[in-house]
């Protein structure tokens, strides 16, 4: 138990939400599960530019809000998104908005999970919530890592084939 503990890194997410207010009572709620959550006080002009913060703060998994009128920008949550994915095409995203869900059945497909704001005082809706991130997060690690030994293993296995041929010679 205890040596799994300095291996796991706390997750971070990045917050896509307009409003303040919302992104500190989440950070708070996170903390709770062991989750850094990131907001931005400043909102780049274009989506292109979001994934550049996504690489220099090493975000693991993304909360967006659908509606971001008060941040006087062009795009909207789901603009944020396919813009990422275009770059990380399997990085786990949450839909969150105070709206009916009805209202995004055609961006809902884009994402691994929604919620409307109002469920998260639900505590099992939180827990649920941060258990789907965890085991995403989780896996998409597992799979870098097996990407990682594949290519050890391919190295190794060259390095054998040229040793049997030097000792042919």
């Amino acid at each position: 138990e205890k040596g799994d503990n300095l291996m796991e890194k706390m997750l971070t997410g990045l917050y896509i939400e307009d409003e303040k207010k919302n992104i500190e009572l989440m950070q708070a709620r996170f903390e709770l599960y062991r989750l850094k959550l990131l907001g931005l006080c400043e909102y780049p002009q274009s989506v292109e530019n979001f994934y550049e913060y996504i690489i220099e703060n090493d975000v693991d998994f993304l909360l967006i809000d659908h509606e971001l009128d008060k941040l006087h920008v062009s795009y909207k949550g789901i603009d944020v998104l396919k813009e990422i994915r275009k770059q990380d095409s399997n990085i786990y995203a949450v839909l969150l908005t105070n709206y009916p869900l009805d209202n995004y059945k055609t961006e809902l497909e884009e994402y691994d999970f929604q919620l409307n704001k109002s469920e998260l005082a639900n505590i099992s809706k939180m827990q649920e919530l941060t258990a789907k991130i965890k085991r995403a997060c989780g896996n998409r690690q597992e799979n870098k890592d097996l990407a990682f030994m594949d290519t050890q293993n391919r190295n190794l296995q060259e390095i054998l084939e040229q040793l049997r041929d030097m000792k042919k010679k």
